[in-house]
């Protein structure tokens, strides 16, 4: 009696089983995303594979153009979603909603629907350029990054002023994109993104000891002169600010660079072997010739420098300095104990150059030639046959010879210290060169008449 109710019980349990089963099986087997499953924050549960696309098609359209608001130092860059390269597929979404509970045997699939039906489910089905985003931040670094600023020093009246420092900034576009990817999965709106600080070569600090003008020399110029004027305000703006430290060299080719087109220079009169022609950055000259005035009478070690083929306007014989990158260089030592700061400026008339430094009191640098002599332009005659007879032409004018000797004298409380030669320069004279027309062939003598008898 107990067995047969035993075997009623299990044959019971067995039916229940068979049926819940079947009940199950017919569940899973349902067409539509079960209940639970979420995908950017809707519920997708009921719904067909292309019921769900067609409503995450508009999901994605809406998210894609969602605000974002990006913070880097006092900079606010805006944007949305799409633009930073967020992207959802409707109909991979809706593909992976639907396949949701429909992996593994029959009871982890129960498992997994029954317990997406109790909690839900959020799927993150998104696409992220980080490609599209890095080009984005590349523009908005345009707006962001800013270049640091030296310290530099103004003269006014003879009063010294120090306008400090500004350190520079750059966005770290690697770190950047990092933040952006975690704010997105937090659904975040507002992303502070990362910059680096950069440092200034230049600080306020570096200026200690600098309490004074301690040279300045000024040459004139022609304003009229366009492109040569051009010039001389490119090469000014590379050396205004330049800190030379005690015992450091000055390079005029280092700190000026090239002269070339690509860096804005024209082209305007220079002298090639003593004739002048057009040249790319016509006019440096007169800057280093500047330079080089305003380093001698600050009492600076001259290393290397080199006088021009023949005599310039805007300065004396034997006190012009010519350079050409980078076989030419103007070279000094900054000799004293504390930092020297150069100026450099075109004005209405002038070009004007500054050296700061520490004063001596007392000192005197006083600059001057001897033994100046003036060679004659030679004279060179060529032969034309096209000019006409007895008219020659003047082809080149020539210029004069010069040899001259530049010194420097350094007085303390009005006693010599140091006389030193600088430079015995000779510029070589030009020649004269005269056409003259070919001359007429001798004709032959005629002989003389017979005597009268």
């Amino acid at each position: 009696m107990f067995g047969r109710a035993l075997r009623i019980a299990l044959l019971l349990v067995i039916s229940i089983a068979a049926v819940l089963a079947g009940v199950a099986a017919s569940f899973l087997r349902m067409e539509t995303i079960y209940p639970g499953v979420k995908v950017a924050g809707m519920d997708l549960g009921g719904l067909t594979k292309a019921e769900a696309e067609n409503k995450l098609a508009a999901i994605a359209e809406e998210k894609a153009g969602q605000p974002l608001t990006m913070r880097c130092d006092d900079k606010t860059v805006a944007a949305t979603l799409g633009r930073i390269g967020w992207r959802m597929s409707a109909d991979a979404c809706a593909e992976q909603a639907y396949g949701f509970g429909r992996e593994g045997n029959l009871f982890e699939r129960l498992r997994d629907v029954i317990s997406v039906r109790r909690k839900g489910v959020e799927l993150h089905v998104y696409v992220f350029s980080r490609r599209t985003a890095t080009e984005f931040l590349r523009t908005a670094a345009k707006s962001i990054n800013r270049p640091p600023t030296n310290a530099r020093m103004t003269v006014d009246g003879g009063v010294i002023s120090v306008i400090p420092e500004k350190p520079g900034l750059g966005l770290d576009i690697e770190k950047s994109l990092d933040r952006i990817v975690k704010a997105i999965d937090a659904g975040a709106r507002e992303i502070n993104l990362v910059a680096a600080a950069s440092p200034p070569e230049i600080t306020a600090a570096d200026f200690k000891g600098i309490d004074g003008v301690v040279a300045s020399y000024s040459t004139t110029y022609k304003p009229w002169e366009r492109d040569r004027t051009h010039n001389l305000r490119i090469a000014c703006s590379e050396i205004t600010g330049t800190l030379v430290t005690p015992n450091e060299v000055f390079s005029y080719n280092k700190v000026v660079g090239p002269r070339l087109k690509e860096y804005g220079y024209r082209d305007a009169p220079i002298f090639v072997e003593g004739q002048v022609e057009p040249g790319t950055g016509g006019g440096v000259c007169q800057v280093s010739t500047t330079v080089y005035n305003a380093a001698l009478l600050a009492d600076m070690k001259i290393l290397r420098r080199s006088h021009h083929s023949r005599p310039v306007v805007y300065a004396p014989v034997g006190r012009d300095a010519t350079v050409a990158y980078p076989a030419l260089d103007l070279r000094f030592r900054n000799t004293s104990d504390t930092p020297i700061y150069i100026m450099a400026s075109v004005e209405k008339r002038t070009v004007d150059v500054t050296i700061l430094g520490r004063k001596e009191d007392g000192k005197k640098v006083q600059l001057a030639s001897a033994g100046h002599r003036v060679f004659g332009a030679p004279v060179t005659r060529k032969v034309q046959d096209s000019l006409p007879p007895g008219k020659p032409v003047i082809v080149r004018k020539g210029l004069a010879g010069h040899r001259v000797s530049t010194y420097r004298i350094v007085t303390l409380n009005g006693q010599v210290v140091k006389r030193e030669l600088l430079s015995d320069d000779y510029y070589r004279p030009q020649p004269r060169i005269v056409a003259v027309p070919k001359p007429a062939p001798a004709t032959e003598p005629q002989p003389a008449p017979p005597a009268s008898p």
